[in-house]
């Protein structure tokens, strides 16, 4: 028996999407249907705290507690992308492409959902591609931008790539094993095919994560992408992308652990070395975001390597504080730009005085992704630390917390601009929908830095099943 409450998120979505794809061809205003999207996102949303946790969708789809403490973030992501959205497109002149603009956000958020919740490699490859697909035309949306064209190739050569990679391994998995359902993998027939095709599968999803050593789209793509599609592309992907390697691990890989964890950890560790270093020389604030997302996700790499269910709760903790400070982060950036100012250092001076409210919750993403106590990053670290520290990986947790102090010289760095350098002059106004999704991040950040048991909480709880 099909139970569709399972594809209830996905289909209310879809249906969401295709309304306001309509109502964009019969011309209504771009400000309705934009508020009619944040609106129907934020209602999905909160519909997502009563589908029940539990169901299957002939056996190649699943909805599971971690599924949808996953899919609750993509939502949120959304919401927030295009909070941030209305009023840079305005500013940046494509508002007449709105309506594209919102039903690729739909449907690359669509994607990631169905990747979580995929049990079988058909379903998995299909959701992949749907995430991918339109965040490649979302990176070439603004067509004024001359860097777009550079940045959009490269996500789709990557991207590409990728999907390559993935489907090879695919195939080599099921000539190997006799089926595409990885949870009834019992028998491997040829253990060469096998391995290389468990390889291929990890190569692609490492694109999708932007783990070393295939991160080198990310600089160039975040640099010249819309700065809210960037937000968006920062967190969504990523956390769909350690969603599925979390379930792989613990309904896959599990039966090979020695080796993946070797690895995993060694992934981890030169992710985190690479993100860093990388960040420390850069001016361009939305490269210098790109380069650090990418030693972040060497911290949750940590996590994988630790493969425990304590560990994956802290994965997807990390994920929360991860999506409200680096999304903040961006659309920080974002208010600037539609202030006339360049994402540099040099135009962020003096931020304190020209604009105090989005100095202060600038300031407050950076102290996050720094992993300063007592806001929510920091305590994502410690969790994932701890993680790790329970599975032996001391040398691991050293490293990144060697790291960890290193980073906040690039984000100080940034503070110190906006705090401290006298120069620049000019009050900043800050358009009320950006600046409300950059306040909401703010509050999520410094409230859960206070009180961080109420998000680790139903991260334990989403990881009980496994």
């Amino acid at each position: 028996m099909l139970q569709w409450t399972t594809l209830s998120l996905e289909l209310g979505l879809l249906a969401l999407a295709l309304v306001l794809f309509v109502l964009d061809l019969t011309r209504v205003s771009r400000r309705l249907i934009t508020l009619l999207a944040g609106l129907g996102t934020f209602a999905l949303f909160l519909f997502s705290f009563t589908v029940p946790s539990t169901g299957t969708f002939t056996q190649a789809f699943i909805l599971d507690p971690f599924a949808l403490f996953l899919k609750r973030i993509f939502l949120l992501a959304a919401l927030l992308t295009l909070m941030g959205a209305s009023t840079y497109a305005r500013v940046r002149n494509y508002t007449a492409r709105m309506g594209e603009f919102i039903l690729l956000v739909l449907l690359a958020t669509l994607g990631a959902m169905a990747l979580v919740s995929a049990r079988d490699f058909l379903t998995f490859f299909v959701a992949f591609e749907l995430l991918s697909l339109p965040i490649y035309a979302l990176a070439a949306i603004e067509k004024g931008n001359p860097l777009a064209p550079e940045g959009a190739l490269k996500v789709f050569l990557f991207g590409s790539l990728s999907s390559v990679a993935l489907f090879l391994g695919i195939g080599l998995l099921y000539a190997a094993t006799g089926t595409t359902f990885w949870t009834r993998i019992h028998t491997v027939l040829f253990p060469v095919l096998f391995q290389l095709g468990v390889v291929l599968l990890l190569v692609g999803i490492g694109f999708k994560i932007a783990m070393f050593p295939f991160y080198m789209w990310v600089p160039d793509t975040y640099e010249a992408a819309p700065t809210p599609v960037v937000a968006f592309l920062s967190v969504a992907p990523k956390a769909a992308g350690i969603g599925v390697l979390f379930r792989l691990y613990f309904e896959f890989f599990s039966r090979w652990q020695g080796d993946l964890t070797a690895w995993i950890t060694v992934l981890a560790a030169v992710t985190m070395i690479a993100g860093n270093l990388m960040a420390l020389p850069q001016k361009n604030l939305k490269r210098l975001l790109a380069y650090s997302g990418v030693a972040h996700i060497g911290y949750v790499l940590t996590a994988v390597a630790a493969g425990s269910r304590f560990s994956a709760a802290m994965a997807l903790f990390y994920f929360v504080a991860y999506l409200f400070s680096n999304m903040g982060a961006f659309l920080a950036v974002a208010a600037l730009e539609t202030q006339g100012v360049e994402p540099t250092l040099e135009g962020s001076r003096n931020l304190i005085r020209r604009s105090p409210l989005l100095a202060a919750a600038f300031l407050v993403f950076l102290l996050s992704l720094g992993g300063i106590p007592f806001v929510l990053g920091f305590w994502g670290k410690l969790y994932v630390f701890l993680a790790a520290g329970k599975a032996g990986l001391w040398g691991l947790v050293f490293l990144g917390a060697l790291l960890a102090v290193i980073a906040l010289y690039y984000y100080l760095n940034v503070a110190r601009w906006m705090f401290i350098v006298e120069e620049g002059e000019g009050s900043l106004h800050i358009p009320g929908s950006l600046l409300a999704a950059v306040g909401i991040a703010a509050v999520v950040v410094f409230a859960g830095g206070l009180v961080p048991q109420w998000l680790v909480v139903p991260a334990v709880h989403a990881v009980m099943g496994f």
